[in-house]
């Protein structure tokens, strides 16, 4: 059983990989998104932006040590990588602002009163963490989001940017 385990995960060892620091990287995103607001008074919209430079930071590195086990070496050969990661996280970060905007902002009470969200008590059980039904809204619309980059980042990340292709500057 425990050869045939590791087999499979030798076999997958990037997709687990990256599923598991793909979920620190949410736990980051997520824990800034919510902070911003209460820490900074910060709009939807900045907390994104704030949200995606702390994740997008905390993927490159894990990715490129972890998961994909980057082989590139030299000031170029990481530069190159890493205008490529975050260019490809710019592409899903339009794609984050487009789903927060329309989803958490623009029609956030259209979603609200679907979801039945201003019936909820917030003030205590599970919901009592969130601030209302607007930040509960907010973290319905994130977590969806979340799994749509999720899934084109890896292919972007395997597929574009840590290829096993080694640039040595």
């Amino acid at each position: 059983m425990i050869s045939k385990l590791s087999k499979l995960y030798k076999k997958h060892e990037d997709i687990i990989l990256y599923i598991i620091f793909g979920g620190l990287t949410t736990v980051v995103s997520f824990a800034v998104q919510l902070g911003a607001p209460r820490l900074f008074n910060a709009s939807v919209n900045v907390s994104t932006v704030l949200s995606w430079i702390a994740s997008v930071t905390f993927a490159y590195v894990t990715n490129r040590i972890f998961v994909f086990k980057s082989k590139n070496s030299g000031f170029a050969g990481v530069a190159k990588e890493a205008v490529s990661f975050y260019t490809a996280r710019l592409l899903t970060l339009g794609m984050e602002f487009l789903i927060m905007w329309l989803c958490a902002d623009k029609f956030s009470s259209f979603f609200i009163s679907v979801f039945g969200l201003e019936k909820i008590d917030y003030s205590s059980g599970l919901f009592s963490f969130f601030d209302g039904a607007f930040e509960t809204n907010t973290f319905i619309f994130k977590f969806l989001a979340n799994i749509l980059i999720l899934i084109s980042n890896y292919i972007l990340s395997k597929m574009v940017i840590f290829k096993t292709k080694t640039q040595n500057c």
